[in-house]
């Protein structure tokens, strides 16, 4: 079954939609959406990250960042803040059971992007502990506590935290991962390229690389003097932040900067890399980190994944994939750019999960909005796509062949890590 989509009605934007936010700090159209509270929007925590950095111990640096959460994080539902606390912070995960006996095979470090935290890398975390890994997740600085904490922290210091958990994960291991979300798969991809004999294999899902609206975003800069917040509006659940204050956009332009500068600086990228995003994504530009890819991935185990929703066929070269990403089981026309890393059973963001994403105004039509929320059952997909006709239509959260992209990254890695680990040994 296929659907039209047309790109003036949308399903809803992202929390952070750049190009709509800066256009209305730019030329003065306001909002009517509800601001957050004011404990959001006063920093009291991170004022030293530096010191919460992995070092020594991955244990140690879980419980620093525990505290941290405690002493400062603003609950979504008071009530239950301890549950909130503990799905938020930074954990890890031993190999699964029904793995061999031993130490793991490598350790996976996984990066979640901005405004996230660890629970946004739960689902692939367990995944690659199936595949024998031990994962590790981290909560980046000015994360997890209050929108306001993005304001005392910068690029420099989400790069020495990921920095850190690689030094620390190298000591334990003879093989290292580095995956990452969307700013997270920057923060991975810089800390690859600038120590490609530390990083065995490095995974970007759905990549910040290169984003829309980024000619608007720089402007961030210059516009945190005058205009500290492009977005004051309250959570809408417990695991994101929806305030963003300027600094975070100028900050994430800063990092792919320095992303850029040590990819050039190295020649091309000469890790294992595996790419995976999706046609319909409103955030990233999918067409420039192609070429981003094509330029730089120089290792021949390299691989690039795109989802899409097009009705034609796709052609694939050498070392892209192209894979249809409708799912009418499911109820899914597309993938947005918050959908690719997430299975289809995580219990909030999956297809019976606690949270429904359905935009609010003035990015969306009011009524679309209220359809979203009264419907039992909505179609999910991304910006400029439609529900059949007489549903609603919510934002897409999950990626209904997450079991699919969990065989292409075991395979992957199988490959990044076949001459460590030797022949018969990578096979699990």
């Amino acid at each position: 079954m296929s659907y039209d989509r047309p790109r003036s009605k949308r399903l809803s934007m992202p929390a952070i939609a750049l190009g709509a936010v800066l256009l209305t700090l730019l030329f003065g159209c306001a909002t009517t959406r509800t601001t957050a509270p004011s404990s959001e929007l006063v920093s009291t925590g991170w004022s030293d990250p530096s010191a919460l950095a992995p070092a020594a111990d991955f244990d140690a640096y879980v419980a620093g960042i525990t505290d941290e959460l405690r002493n400062h994080r603003v609950p979504f539902d008071p009530t239950k803040a301890a549950i909130e606390l503990s799905l938020v912070a930074p954990f890890r995960i031993r190999p699964s059971q029904g793995c061999a006996s031993g130490a793991p095979r490598g350790i996976a470090i996984l990066v979640h992007g901005l405004s996230d935290t660890a629970f946004a890398m739960r689902d692939l975390a367990v995944s690659l502990s199936r595949q024998c890994l031990e994962s590790r997740v981290l909560l980046l600085p000015g994360h997890g506590t209050r929108p306001a904490d993005l304001m005392v922290v910068d690029h420099n210091d989400w790069l020495d935290h990921v920095e850190a958990a690689v030094a620390q994960a190298g000591r334990e291991s003879n093989f290292v991962v580095v995956a990452g979300f969307s700013l997270g798969a920057v923060l991975a991809l810089s800390v690859a390229a600038d120590a490609p004999d530390d990083v065995d294999a490095v995974i970007g899902l759905s990549p910040a690389y290169r984003i829309n609206s980024s000619l608007l975003a720089r402007q961030a800069r210059w516009l945190a003097v005058f205009r500290p917040w492009l977005d004051v509006d309250p959570r809408e659940e417990f695991a994101r932040y929806e305030a963003m204050p300027t600094r975070g956009i100028a900050s994430t332009m800063a990092l792919i900067d320095s992303m850029d500068s040590r990819v050039r600086r190295q020649g091309a990228v000469r890790t294992p890399w595996l790419v995976v995003q999706s046609e319909d994504d409103e955030v990233i530009d999918v067409a420039k980190n192609r070429r981003f890819f094509d330029a730089n991935a120089r290792d021949p185990r390299s691989v690039l994944v795109n989802y899409h929703s097009d009705r034609g066929e796709r052609n694939p070269g050498d070392r892209v994939i192209w894979l249809p990403a409708a799912h009418d089981p499911f109820r899914v026309i597309g993938l947005s750019h918050l959908a690719v890393h997430i299975s289809p059973q995580n219990p909030h963001y999956g297809v019976l999960g606690t949270y429904r994403n359905c935009g609010s105004a003035p990015f969306r039509p009011e009524d679309d909005v209220q359809s979203c929320r009264r419907a039992e059952q909505v179609w999910y997909g991304a910006g400029g796509q439609t529900p059949p006709a007489g549903v609603a239509g919510a934002r897409a959260t999950f990626n209904p062949h997450f079991t699919d992209l969990e065989r292409r990254i075991g395979e992957f890695l199988d490959q990044a890590g076949a001459r460590r680990w030797g022949e018969g040994v990578a096979s699990h």
